[in-house]
């Protein structure tokens, strides 16, 4: 091949011979991908192996009474499997009378840690108090601090797990409780990540934290843990006056109502003063069915009853969501509401649902937090088109291959 060419015309030439190589490689990467992803013989002669990389979390706490309900888990979907839970002594050791100890040693919870394990979803054990006096005296006492960390520490090596959720459950505002919980986690924290390898420690918070002062100080939990579980529901309960929904997305409006408080309020209240990359925003998985005096949302409860809670199974038994006379969705809180009659009177029932729980897994992403978490696994009552509608909402990034 002759290249003594006039120099305009050599510096063309090498162009489109670079253009013309710089294709044929980028094509062939492109075609060698597609071929390897849609052809799985191809996959096995190259030993390659998929790997899924999952972007957000979705955290799924697993309560003991509720493990022979967890079939359909989509391990897939899922990136942190929480068991409910490990009671801790005021003393600061863990329970090792308790029915709970027994289940997390038992073959059921074993085999679920397995199917976590295989799908490289974190594993994670829930530690609980939920006495007042108990998480007084615990928090009064640091000695107690470094006992619950040597035994988790235990647990987690023992079990070959990945973390711990804190969930001391304590509902007064207490100025000197909140300093002393912030330094327990920060201790707590700080132990765990010196003597562990790389453990994902979160901690359980109620969603009015920073607006009506709880014991929990957003801002220094954020910094001493890996992310905060915001229980995002319960803004109405069985003793509640009046009848509402367990999680409202919206509705406060600047303390104008009709609802004392909501939870886009609460995310915009949290992320003013914490990374929202930390934020975990929990959903329920559960409503709350309300005795009335007549079927409409919003009404009095009956002041000398107490609501009972409604999941998935209960309401399918009951036909709940399907055939009851009335019902509708409120367009303030964005979830779904029924009415019917029983023997006893009216009932109103507020429950999420698909249209529910997409707006809020929408807004958690519009917000850009850390992810969703779901109160609980197994009050789903086996609806894979929950499962589908995390899938939808938090699918993995991408899909790599490793040899």
């Amino acid at each position: 091949m002759d290249l003594n060419l006039p120099d305009p015309l050599r510096r063309i030439f090498f162009f489109g011979l670079f253009i013309l190589v710089a294709v044929l490689i980028i094509g062939t990467y492109f075609l060698g991908s597609l071929l390897i992803s849609k052809n799985k013989s191809i996959q096995g002669m190259l030993h390659l192996q998929p790997v899924v990389h999952k972007s957000s979390e979705v955290f799924g706490f697993a309560p003991f009474w509720l493990l022979d309900k967890l079939d359909n888990v989509d391990w897939n979907t899922l990136t942190t499997f929480a068991y409910f839970s490990l009671p801790v002594n005021s003393d600061g050791s863990i329970d090792k009378t308790s029915f709970e100890w027994e289940t997390f040693n038992g073959p059921r919870l074993a085999s679920l840690f397995k199917n976590a394990n295989d799908h490289k979803v974190r594993k994670v054990v829930t530690l609980t108090q939920m006495n007042s006096a108990d998480i007084e005296t615990f928090l009064g006492d640091e000695s107690a601090w470094s006992r619950l960390a040597d035994d988790s520490v235990d647990v987690l090596k023992s079990r070959n797990l990945d973390g711990v959720n804190i969930d001391f459950e304590y509902i007064p505002s207490d100025d000197s409780l909140k300093s002393q919980f912030s330094k327990f986690m920060a201790f707590y924290s700080g132990e765990l990540h010196k003597r562990l390898n790389n453990p994902y420690v979160t901690v359980s918070v109620l969603a009015s934290s920073v607006r009506f002062d709880k014991i929990y100080d957003i801002s220094s939990l954020s910094k001493s843990t890996d992310g905060i579980f915001m229980m995002a529901y319960d803004y109405y309960t069985p003793d509640s006056k009046s009848i509402g929904p367990s999680a409202p997305l919206y509705g406060y409006n600047d303390g104008h109502g009709p609802f004392w408080y909501d939870v886009s309020t609460a995310v915009d209240d949290f992320i003013k003063v914490a990374d929202p990359r930390k934020i975990i925003l929990g959903v329920p998985y559960y409503g709350w069915n309300y005795y009335a005096y007549n079927p409409s949302p919003r009404s009095d409860s009956v002041s000398w009853t107490e609501a009972t809670p409604t999941t998935a199974d209960k309401a399918d038994s009951e036909k709940l969501l399907a055939t009851t006379p009335v019902g509708g969705w409120d367009n303030t809180a964005k979830v779904s509401w029924r009415g019917y009659w029983d023997n006893e009177g009216w009932h109103v029932v507020y429950m999420e649902d698909k249209n529910s729980l997409g707006l809020k897994y929408d807004f958690a992403k519009e917000k850009n937090l850390a992810g969703v978490g779901i109160w609980a696994l197994g009050y789903d009552s086996g609806d894979n088109n929950l499962w589908a509608l995390l899938k939808e909402k938090f699918a993995p990034s991408e899909l790599a291959y490793k040899l």
